[in-house]
């Protein structure tokens, strides 16, 4: 296994402790990742947040990356089984969903989720695509956080996440809150449970 670059370590974590840690140890609880790349975000949830034996941890990855540029250099047969290592001390804890994230928020019932982490297709379109698909899974008063807000494409803004997610804040107004807004992005969502 190589050596690959800790994004979440430079950036993401901050907002990880500020925001997560307040749910250490407690139970039941739903968290789900769309891209993985190799767990360092999922191992820290794992060893910090989802510490009760009731927790589990969704992972959806392509394991296939993209067209980034600095994507080309990766091994990503390497960079599953980098991953794979990272999570299997956590058995059942872990659900390891190999696939396209399009197809898999499609198949997930509504307010399933505490946490959603959207992290997988950098450009505008896939950004708001798994934001659309991802937001009826998350439980009311749930946070939803994306990663790489201010990341810019030497392509074009097409190719940015930073679009799709403004988009999406566009057609969800009024039903959720702002967080914190830096590099990331986080909200939590305003909605209740439907009434019977």
């Amino acid at each position: 296994m190589s050596n690959y670059p800790n994004w979440f370590e430079s950036t993401a974590k901050p907002n990880f402790s500020n925001y997560l840690l307040p749910y250490a140890g407690k139970k039941d609880l739903r968290f789900l990742q769309v891209g993985a790349f190799t767990g360092d975000a999922s191992k820290w949830l794992l060893d910090n947040v989802l510490t009760h034996e009731s927790c589990t941890l969704t992972d959806v990855d392509t394991w296939r990356g993209s067209n980034e540029t600095v994507h080309e250099e990766f091994d990503w047969s390497d960079v599953e089984e980098t991953y794979d290592a990272k999570v299997k001390e956590y058995g059942d804890k872990v659900i390891k969903v190999k696939a396209d994230s399009t197809e898999f928020l499609r198949t997930q019932p509504f307010f399933s989720y505490d946490f959603i982490y959207i992290d997988g297709d950098h450009t505008a379109l896939g950004a708001f695509a798994d934001a659309v698909g991802a937001w009826p899974l998350l439980k009311p008063y749930g946070i939803m956080a994306f990663d790489d807000y201010t990341w810019t494409s030497e392509q074009s803004p097409e190719h940015e996440p930073k679009k799709g997610i403004d988009t999406f804040l566009k057609v969800a107004e009024g039903s959720y809150n702002v967080m914190i807004k830096n590099s990331q992005l986080w909200v939590r969502s305003t909605l209740e449970f439907p009434q019977e």
